[in-house]
């Protein structure tokens, strides 16, 4: 994979003195520009380093100009803006919808457990010994406290979130389960996802 990261200087704002005048034409007309450093990962700025640096030209003649109390002057009441933690920030917006996201996929699995349709299907995960096996189940009924289930025919070995076009749910076979046994296997992680069309 190819990664671009690196640091680079950004002009974070430019000022213009009247007071200091010009050592090479005596005007007083000068532009202060003030710069930080920032680390970047594919020209995204993440975080500023280094401390505030600053230049100082004179409009009228372009030639700069050294002057230490002045430019340290600007560089003290120069903020750094907010935009050179843009990707902490997209980083941050990112892991915020994730949980959010998350928390309302877990809220959504918990209303379909405790209130089943017949069709809805279960993701099901199985620890045994040394692997975790997946498997489906779907409802076939509900009846009062007491749901329905058939058991899909196949096993997987890593998770999948939908059942193989070949497999299939074994209707001649039901299994029977009450609300509360399924939310405690929900709250157990053993029922992965549920899907509900």
């Amino acid at each position: 994979m190819f990664i671009i990261y690196g640091q680079r200087k950004l002009r974070i704002k430019r000022y213009t003195e009247h007071n200091e005048r010009c050592s090479h034409c005596a005007t007083f007309d000068m532009t202060v520009s003030v710069y930080h450093g920032y680390f970047h990962l594919f020209f995204i700025p993440f975080w500023p380093i280094s401390d505030r640096t600053s230049s100082i030209q004179c409009n009228n003649c372009g030639r700069g100009a050294r002057i230490d109390s002045l430019q340290y002057q600007y560089e003290r009441q120069t903020r750094k803006p907010f935009y050179l933690y843009t990707g902490l920030i997209l980083i941050g917006s990112l892991v915020a919808w994730i949980a959010v996201a998350n928390h309302n996929t877990q809220k959504e699995k918990r209303a379909f457990v405790l209130s089943p349709r017949a069709g809805d299907i279960y993701t099901m995960r199985h620890d045994s010994a040394n692997t975790v096996q997946y498997y489906f189940l779907k409802v076939s009924a509900v009846k009062g406290d007491s749901v329905m289930l058939n058991h899909g025919a196949y096993m997987y070995t890593g998770f999948v979130s939908s059942p193989d076009s070949k497999d299939y749910f074994v209707e001649d076979i039901e299994y029977g389960l009450t609300k509360q046994a399924l939310l405690q296997m929900l709250e157990e992680d053993k029922i992965n996802g549920v899907t509900r069309h």
